[in-house]
């Protein structure tokens, strides 16, 4: 099911309540022959369909969401479990799995760089530390690692960056 963006239902909402507003205007002047009082109730009505729509929508997309969610922190318990036993590797791959290309589950991001550093990844660690710090950039723990990362790789001046943002948090 394919869901409109909330801003497009704002945008049509706002249209359809001005339309129905500059009808009623025109109407009550004389201009146009309609119900002033019903023109606007019409478009009230409309506007109320039409957030009721929208967000009926928008609660069966999330709903149908719900098992994938509950897999994922299936997977994200059985990845802390490896790197609580300091199985790195075994937990560094699903926590690569659960990042997703898009890298944005801000946990397995959290938990992968800190076991690509046991594993001295620090490729690895920049690009998870980076994704990271895309969704909370006031993480010291994590400017401080992003630190370590381009220290080991001799990025100099990047570590120093890193540095003076964690030590500014």
């Amino acid at each position: 099911m394919r869901m409109l963006p909330p801003k497009y239902v704002s945008i049509a909402v706002v249209i359809i309540f001005i339309g129905g507003l500059i009808i009623s205007i025109l109407a009550g002047q004389g201009f146009i022959a309609v119900d002033p009082v019903m023109t606007m109730g019409m478009a009230i009505l409309l506007i109320t369909i039409l957030v009721c729509c929208s967000a009926i929508t928008m609660v069966t997309s999330y709903s149908s969401r719900i098992p994938e969610f509950s897999e994922m922190e299936i997977r994200f318990d059985e990845a802390k479990s490896h790197f609580d036993d300091g199985e790195y590797t075994a937990a560094a791959e699903i926590f690569k799995m659960l990042a997703g290309p898009r890298m944005n589950h801000k946990r397995a991001l959290y938990y992968g760089a800190r076991c690509y550093e046991a594993l001295g990844d620090w490729e690895n660690v920049k690009i998870f530390c980076k994704a990271y710090l895309k969704l909370k950039p006031k993480d010291k723990e994590v400017w401080e690692m992003l630190n370590r990362a381009h220290k080991r790789l001799f990025e100099f001046e990047e570590a120093q960056d890193a540095l003076d943002k964690a030590d500014s948090l």
